[in-house]
């Protein structure tokens, strides 16, 4: 017995480990979802990361997304969640409540689901919060116990110091890559980025969308109100496409009035929803360029996925670009998917 102790606490220790290889949140975050069913059985598995932009977590990463009880975003001060209530306590908590169980012949009260939520944290630092759980019958003794649970919060104290490292190296690094006008990312960084996003989804079988966005007649703002106006709407563009997708994705500035967005781990399909939510915030927006007028611009978008349409990164945006090019041509103001 303590022979088995030993090796699974070097198991452990290795698993740990393997999470500090990498600076790439990414990387870290598929690791570590490698990792976690082997020490623990759970039905689902999400990393939650607090965001820098709002008091609030988001989900980055998940295992069985459907049987989440909590969605994309968390806020901290939700007094009836047991995800904040850990944030809040600083410790790990463990909850039971009732589930539906419609697929079920028995009551659902006899569905009972209980939740695993370990909080990420770097001395007083929150990093974000780990979520398993388990769906079951009543009295099946399935609850999490927390000696069950003890790797994990290992392995999570590892989790947690590494993605801290790669958010700090994230933030240092990205003022040489970002665009000086609109301060999103730059070519340079878009191509190194997707090439790196792309590897890691071939490894592990999962998809990347890239959204090519170009404005409609971008020009006659320059025109009618001068070159400093449409540097300004620029920038106006950008705050619009921030606060339209996850923090999770990748916005570069392409050139003039080119945008791209990689979403990591998002189908074509669902790329066209983000491109269309994109579409539609711009459209509905008053720019003003930083001269009090009242500007309406409209946006046309292509979108391509790897691998339904391209393998490599430079032909992803090529298509992508393409599809944008003819929704420009012949409608304007619209998303289209590319050619397979």
């Amino acid at each position: 017995m303590q022979m088995q102790d030993e090796i699974l606490t070097t198991s452990i220790f290795e698993a740990a480990m393997r999470l500090h290889e990498s600076l790439n949140a990414s990387d870290i975050l598929a690791e570590a979802m490698r990792l976690f069913p082997d020490l623990l059985d759970a039905e689902s598995w999400a990393v939650y990361l607090k965001s820098e932009q709002a008091d609030r977590l988001e989900l980055v990463r998940a295992i069985n997304a459907a049987a989440l009880p909590s969605g994309p975003f968390v806020e901290l001060d939700s007094v009836a969640s047991p995800i904040a209530r850990a944030v809040t306590e600083r410790s790990v908590v463990i909850t039971q409540s009732n589930t539906p169980g419609a697929e079920q012949k028995a009551d659902p009260a006899d569905r009972k689901r209980f939740e695993l939520n370990i909080p990420l944290m770097v001395g007083r630092r929150l990093v974000g919060v780990l979520q398993a759980t388990r769906v079951t019958s009543a009295g099946a003794g399935q609850a999490f116990r927390r000696e069950e649970t003890h790797g994990v919060e290992i392995v999570c104290q590892s989790l947690a110091r590494s993605l801290a490292n790669a958010i700090d190296y994230h933030t240092a690094t990205r003022q040489t890559l970002i665009d000086d006008l609109t301060r999103l990312y730059n070519v340079r960084y878009l191509y190194q980025t997707l090439d790196n996003e792309i590897r890691r989804a071939r490894r592990y079988g999962s998809p990347v969308s890239v959204v090519f966005m170009d404005l409609d007649g971008f020009k006659l703002i320059n025109d009618a109100y001068g070159h400093r106006a449409g540097s300004v709407t620029l920038t106006e563009v950008a705050r619009v496409i921030m606060l339209s997708v996850r923090e999770a994705d990748f916005v570069a500035r392409y050139g003039g009035d080119e945008f791209v967005m990689m979403l990591p781990e998002t189908s074509a399909r669902s790329a066209l929803q983000v491109a269309e939510r994109v579409r539609a915030q711009i459209a509905a927006h008053r720019f003003n360029g930083g001269v009090g007028a009242d500007i309406y611009l409209t946006a046309s978008f292509g979108v391509a996925s790897f691998p339904e349409h391209a393998t490599e990164a430079e032909k992803l945006i090529e298509l992508a670009d393409a599809a944008m090019y003819k929704a420009k041509q012949f409608e304007k103001n619209t998303v289209r998917l590319a050619a397979t």
